[in-house]
């Protein structure tokens, strides 16, 4: 359970930790040109740069005021993850198909908060890991691919973590999904999200997602009792 969260940490939400793990288990990337693996590497290296700088930097700072690591992954995590293609994958192409548009956001907003939560409570697992990444594998024909991260430790063994990236229609690369010892976060969640969609309807999923979200943050935001923080994201 603490591996996984300090999977969570790296990504956030970046893990809902998600991306059509259906894709990811019928298809392996292939390496193509070293172009897209450096522009992919340089991308995702700064990424993970920030992050150790940051939890090293700053973890008690940001346990101390939630709003500040709030800010702090919406500004860099989210920015590269794709919330919409991690939804899809989490319900099936052809639930998501059904919802109309504004159902569609609703949900991809609820995901992008779990995601969220999914980092706050990997915060208190930071013992002072590194995070690098290792490798770059891409398919620039079909637009998809795997960073391999190293999180180096000084307290357990090194652990690899997987995060599936797929190239979007303005040629950028965000990550869906992260695997940490060969089983992904969609392969985890899918079959729980599904099974509210289908029996209860999106909007008893999208409560079931909110209830939590809302439940932790009110939780982490009383732990920092500074009044100072009400009214501001996610407090």
């Amino acid at each position: 359970m603490k591996n996984w969260n300090l999977g969570r940490l790296c990504i956030a939400v970046m893990m809902s930790l998600a991306m059509l793990s259906s894709i990811a288990a019928q298809e392996t990337p292939v390496s193509t040109a070293d172009g897209g693996k450096a522009k992919v590497h340089a991308q995702f290296e700064a990424l993970f740069t920030s992050i150790t700088d940051q939890l090293t930097n700053n973890q008690q700072m940001y346990l101390n005021n939630p709003t500040s690591y709030y800010d702090f992954l919406t500004s860099t995590v989210i920015d590269l993850w794709d919330s919409s293609s991690t939804t899809r994958a989490l319900v099936g192409k052809t639930h998501y198909k059904k919802l109309g548009e504004q159902q569609r956001g609703s949900l991809v907003a609820a995901v992008d908060q779990t995601l969220i939560r999914y980092a706050f409570e990997g915060l208190d697992s930071y013992g002072g890991q590194v995070f690098r990444v290792a490798d770059v594998v891409v398919n620039e024909k079909q637009g998809m691919g795997w960073v391999q991260v190293l999180m180096e430790s000084p307290i357990i063994p090194d652990i690899n973590l997987d995060i599936l990236i797929k190239r979007n229609d303005t040629d950028a690369w965000h990550a869906v999904d992260i695997r940490v010892k060969g089983i992904t976060y969609v392969a985890i969640k899918k079959h729980k999200y599904r099974e509210i969609l289908e029996e209860q309807g999106v909007k008893a999923l999208m409560d079931n997602l909110t209830i939590k979200n809302t439940e932790f943050f009110t939780t982490v935001c009383a732990g920092a009792n500074n009044p100072e923080l009400v009214g501001i994201a996610p407090c």
